[in-house]
């Protein structure tokens, strides 16, 4: 496989579910500005005791003992079972019942080497090292079971994302030429050819306001990182033709791939470069927001590490310093900045629920700390943790409790109110889910 798609960002901006390990910082939440219902109570946590795998609603009743001696990646529930990887170069996926405790681990791709797969409800799609996309229901008895969606995609680039009944995958135009295209979900009707090049992950698709905003390299045979060939690529979530904001003035690799979505804008970081350790200096270089219009803003004189949308054209961000601020931008530029008294940030993120915001929480050496509305930080006083997870759509923030030998508990988003779920000394926390 090419090194290009293998290389991976400091920042994993590709997880839904964040995974902090850090020591001795308090964590919490509370409601933001524009907040909706609550989110779901009813879900499960999976985590990894001893080898063996558990899971545990996150109500607190007791835990269930799912499957002894564990060992697996890209854990992901659909229907009766949970589908999963041995490890991250594995291409045998595997499952395990989620419904019938004395069920034998199975290799669902059977002879099929997979090199790829989602879940979505209770369908799962997968792609072989022949080039073929798959669909089938999460239950089938094995990958046989399901139908060729799409041919030739592209094995050297094997990444592909299903928006609004339509998979976006790359593949090879003509049996040659590698190109970003898409298809109905099930198979039918003919192929969309977007843009020559490849998406680099599934990242680099990203929804916003019933848009696809899909970031594609222009050359992804080649193996530098500082070459001028990011383009960013706009086009309706449901399907439609594809419109190139900057095709006249690609981006540089390294100032992309160390970026990140910010709503309807991606922040690049001019003039980034890689140090030693092959992790990106951000220190180095300036955080720059594209708009869809491929117009540039500058926001920070120094890269930015991490940034969220706030709403309303407001942004929070740690640069490369630890130092946080929020922006306004106005009339393609910014024009407010409110440094926010902290030192030593290493993230912010948002907690989402039904795609808005439900809160903004900054992680700094002194602590966690909630954004509140008017741009004031309010500490969250909670326990002593060593890992922290929570997940879109699901209410409270779960953690290993490192002053309870460490167990798992939910804290309450307000961070008023703790639940301990196991009665086991907790290694790793693998998976939050509604099944």
């Amino acid at each position: 496989m090419n090194s290009y798609f293998g290389f991976a960002r400091k920042t994993l901006f590709t997880l839904l579910v964040f995974v902090l390990a850090l020591t001795g910082v308090s964590v919490g939440s509370a409601k933001a500005e524009g907040a909706v219902a609550a989110p779901s109570d009813d879900a499960y946590v999976y985590y990894v005791s001893n080898g063996d795998l558990y899971r545990v609603r996150t109500d607190g009743s007791p835990a269930q003992k799912i499957r002894d001696n564990f060992d697996g990646v890209e854990l992901k529930p659909a229907g009766n079972y949970l589908y999963y990887l041995y490890d991250a170069t594995s291409t045998t996926l595997l499952r395990l019942s989620l419904t019938d405790a004395t069920a034998k681990i199975s290799n669902f791709g059977g002879d099929k080497r997979i090199l790829h797969y989602i879940t979505e409800g209770d369908l799962i799609y997968y792609m072989d090292d022949k080039g073929g996309i798959y669909r089938a229901s999460a239950n089938a008895e094995r990958s046989t079971d399901g139908t060729l969606i799409a041919d030739m995609a592209d094995t050297n680039f094997p990444r592909f994302t299903v928006v609004n009944g339509r998979v976006y995958y790359n593949a090879l135009k003509n049996g040659r030429t590698t190109w970003v295209a898409s298809k109905a979900a099930d198979g039918s009707g003919s192929v969309q050819w977007i843009a020559s090049g490849a998406f680099p992950g599934d990242y680099f698709a990203h929804t916003y306001n019933n848009m696809l905003y899909l970031m594609v390299d222009t050359k992804p045979e080649e193996t530098m990182y500082s070459l001028n060939s990011m383009v960013l690529f706009t086009l309706p979530a449901g399907g439609g033709n594809a419109k190139a904001v900057n095709a006249k003035a690609p981006l540089d690799a390294n100032s992309v791939l160390s970026g990140s979505w910010a709503g309807d804008y991606y922040l690049f970081n001019k003039g980034i470069r890689l140090d030693s350790n092959d992790d990106y200096d951000y220190s180095k270089g300036k955080g720059i927001l594209m708009d869809r219009t491929g117009k540039f803003i500058t926001l920070n004189q120094t890269s930015v590490y991490e940034i969220v949308n706030l709403g309303a054209n407001k942004f929070a961000y740690v640069d490369g310093k630890g130092k946080a601020f929020v922006s306004t931008i106005a009339n393609g530029k910014v024009t407010s900045t409110k440094k926010l008294p902290l030192t030593n940030v290493e993230y912010v993120r948002n907690l989402m629920n039904g795609g808005k915001v439900r809160s903004t929480v900054l992680f700094a050496e002194s602590g966690a700390y909630v954004l509140n509305s008017n741009f004031t930080l309010t500490k969250m006083v909670g326990v002593e943790w060593d890992l922290c997870v929570y997940e879109d759509d699901i209410a409270g923030i779960f953690y290993v409790n490192a002053g309870d030998n460490g167990r798992l508990y939910r804290m309450s988003e307000d961070g008023k109110t703790t639940v301990k779920l196991s009665d086991e000394k907790v290694s790793r926390i693998v998976l939050i889910s509604k099944n």
